[in-house]
């Protein structure tokens, strides 16, 4: 791996395994206010998984001579965490489940397609658990959206296509990464991965069985 590829995939690697570690304590914190004990342990159980991916990844960024530092200020992360603590449960699972785990995960797995060997090992459990996770969210999810009246869904779509939208402006005042120059790096146009972003919530919505749609941040202008 050349020395620009190695600088961009740790530094990708590296955000993702802080977004990991964030998962981690934002999952912790909601266990004791989850809606049933089914739900408190799958909680329970991705705090599990998400302390494995971050051990994972640190021990690879360490290999690559990229040491672990989170990248996130921790004035943001406490942002973040508040904004969280304040959720209800179905904002909770649009954002965390829906959001980060399902959504940025299609991004992860395209820069994972570029990456080495070694960063394509590092991603492989933690791509795998984290489908898994979403599939949780979207089953609370449509659990949630069946048991509404036909106003009440639609009025749950908006709110869903809002925290999105929320999610984006979160991550961009939270990560000060110019993420298209190290995708380019890789040969990843920011086009190419905007698709990827949109295939997915257009998936998402799918399953969920809403009408597909964009959140307006979700643009490539």
């Amino acid at each position: 791996m050349e020395q620009h590829d190695r600088q961009a995939i740790g530094t990708l690697l590296t955000v993702y395994t802080d977004i990991d570690l964030l998962a981690l304590e934002l999952c912790a914190e909601r266990i004791s206010q989850a809606p049933t004990l089914e739900a408190k342990l799958e909680l329970a159980r991705q705090v599990e998984e998400e302390r494995i991916h971050f051990r994972i990844q640190e021990k690879w960024l360490e290999a690559i001579g990229m040491p672990f530092s989170s990248p996130i200020n921790p004035v943001h992360r406490k942002i973040v965490q508040e904004k969280f603590a304040r959720m209800d449960w179905f904002d909770f699972l649009s954002c965390l489940q829906i959001g980060i785990e399902g959504i940025g995960i299609a991004l992860v797995e395209k820069v994972a397609s570029r990456a080495d060997e070694g960063t394509r090992a590092s991603l492989e459990i933690p791509i795998r658990d984290e489908k898994r996770q979403t599939s949780f969210g979207l089953e609370e999810l449509r659990r949630i959206l069946d048991e509404a009246s036909p106003e009440e869904r639609e009025r749950l779509a908006e709110r869903l296509l809002g925290n999105l939208n929320d999610l984006y402006a979160m991550a961009e005042e939270s990560l000060p990464v110019d993420f298209e120059e190290h995708w380019s790096r890789l040969g990843l146009t920011r086009e190419e991965m905007w698709e990827t972003v949109h295939q997915k919530t257009i998936e998402m919505f799918r399953k969920l069985g809403l009408s597909p749609v964009l959140p307006e941040a979700f643009s490539c202008a």
